[in-house]
């Protein structure tokens, strides 16, 4: 019985892997004499995210604005 709740429970946590929409919109590529950098600027399940890669690792941050005093998620 135990067997059957682990294949079960395995199965429900793995199930809705890799079924989000991702497109590049914009890559900016910066290259100095100490570090380079990489800006791409992504639109994943139709909100936009800015992804920086760096020499110190990667980072990424979702766009918001404003509207009426609101702060929402930028859509693509």
């Amino acid at each position: 019985m135990k067997k059957i709740i682990l294949i079960i429970f395995a199965s429900l946590m793995f199930a809705n892997i890799g079924f989000a929409e991702m497109r590049v919109i914009e890559e900016v590529k910066i290259r100095a004499e100490i570090n380079n950098y990489i800006f791409a600027t992504f639109c994943i399940d139709g909100y936009k995210f800015l992804l920086n890669t760096g020499e110190q690792g990667k980072a990424m941050t979702q766009f918001f604005e404003r509207a009426g005093g609101v702060s929402l998620p930028t859509r693509c």
